[in-house]
């Protein structure tokens, strides 16, 4: 199979962590024009003077205009992800569909029979949320807390509304941030456990953290466990600028930082590793608990079971779908929310932790490593196709007795492109480390 006809776009999009962030929604002008056909998105907002910490009376008519539009903005987010999460999810369970059969067949020929996914338990999660989100909305903004610029300095009042602003000195400008707590109450043996997932974002640069506590959502969680979450949301007005740039800046302020922030499907992990995962994974937990005669089954696991997956992929896919989900995994940046990762540690006593994207980190294969063994493998299919799988196949299924994987796989090599397996398999590395590398970088 020629690298060439490899190199055509995946046929999936590339997901950062939120849908909504993806959807273009934020530059969307007619998002807008649509407002006041949106369902309000329902409660009453209280309006709170940031200052004094009590309700706010001032005839401005920026306050005004958001504090009316608020709800209609969250209701329209919450009807675009609604939609896009059931075409997402819809998608990937006709396709994951498709791919597990295709995955199988191959398994098969290599050996590995009986290989299909628990369709009992997936998506499990993913239902239970899209349920909770289609019965009624995850998020209620409670206050929006007005802030006129006029007024304030950067010695903040000691309320607790002053603790989501900071001043920033060499650009003397103003932050805000949200901050969230997410809790799922789930019934166990032992009583009632909740599952939380703190968040906060930074609304002027949309960087932030989300970080879950003690352990992650269960496989067996019912839409009925999420409680709702309440929101603070922060705003600075001016009676000096110009009210509509103000209401038009402010609006869009919100829609961008609220398609971070309103993902629910974050509880199971960032979106471009989710769903894609699972058939390498589930594989390989397949074959473990089988016979084969294969000594080296530490190594030789995840490599076969990686590589076959590999195949399956790049064929339906594309070679971007792989380097993108392999990138996606290294660099796994666990506690980002947003852009990037900020844990928004702004006063005293507060010290969230976290890790946000490794992408500095040099890609560096080894074939003694499985990861390596399976890039490897991957570099022969992408040069010689068919002829090195059904090489590799006879050697494998015609094993009478245990053999050593590396062993067979350098004689795979040599027969198929007529090279010493060792300087096939250094070139081979080589080339993988820089298509990774250059493909995190244009990514």
């Amino acid at each position: 199979m020629a690298l060439g006809c490899l190199l055509f776009s995946s046929q999936l999009p590339l997901w950062s962590q939120s849908l909504l962030s993806d959807s273009g929604v934020a530059d969307d002008a007619d998002f807008f024009v649509r407002l006041d056909a949106y369902v309000k998105y329902g409660g009453d907002i209280d309006v709170i003077d940031g200052l004094t910490g009590r309700s706010y009376h001032s005839d401005n008519k920026v306050v005004k205009a958001i504090h009316s539009n608020f709800p209609k903005i969250m209701g329209g987010l919450h009807q675009r992800l609604l939609n896009l999460e059931s075409l997402h999810m819809n998608f990937h369970l006709e396709q994951g569909a498709l791919h597990e059969q295709e995955l199988s067949a191959l398994a098969t020929s290599f050996g590995i029979t009986n290989f299909k996914l628990d369709r009992t338990k997936w998506l499990a999660r993913e239902r239970a949320i899209l349920a909770r989100l289609r019965s009624k909305p995850f998020f209620q903004i409670k206050e929006l807390v007005v802030w006129e610029l006029e007024e304030m300095d950067p010695i903040l009042p000691g309320n607790k509304y002053a603790k989501n602003l900071r001043y920033d000195r060499e650009t003397q400008t103003w932050e805000r941030r949200v901050l969230t707590e997410w809790k799922v109450k789930v019934p166990t043996r032992k009583g009632l456990t909740v599952v939380t997932k703190n968040q906060g974002l930074n609304l002027e640069t949309n960087e932030g953290f989300h970080i879950i506590k003690d352990r992650g959502l269960p496989g067996n969680v019912h839409p009925s466990f999420f409680k709702e979450v309440t929101v603070s949301y922060p705003i600075i007005v001016s009676r000096k600028q110009n009210t509509d740039e103000q209401i038009a800046h402010l609006q869009r302020l919100i829609v961008k930082n609220m398609s971070h922030l309103y993902d629910p499907f974050t509880w199971i992990s960032r979106r471009n590793t989710r769903f894609r995962k699972v058939f390498s994974s589930t594989l390989l937990g397949h074959f473990r608990n089988r016979t084969y005669r294969i000594k080296d089954r530490d190594w030789f696991d995840p490599v076969i079971c990686n590589f076959l997956n590999d195949v399956v992929t790049v064929n339906r896919y594309g070679l971007k779908e792989v380097y993108d989900l392999y990138v996606a995994g290294i660099e796994n940046p666990r506690n980002t929310l947003g852009e990037k990762f900020d844990s928004l540690n702004w006063n005293t006593g507060e010290k969230r932790k976290g890790s946000g994207m490794s992408s500095g980190k040099r890609i560096r294969l080894n074939f003694e490593n499985s990861t390596g063994g399976r890039f490897v493998l991957f570099d022969l299919y992408l040069r010689y196709g068919d002829e090195f799988i059904d090489n590799l196949r006879l050697k494998l299924t015609g094993l009478k007795k245990k053999g050593d994987s590396r062993e067979l796989i350098r004689a795979s090599i040599a027969e198929v492109t007529g090279r010493s397996a060792d300087e096939y398999i250094k070139a081979a590395l080589k080339a993988q480390e820089v298509g990774i590398a250059s493909y995190r970088e244009k990514r």
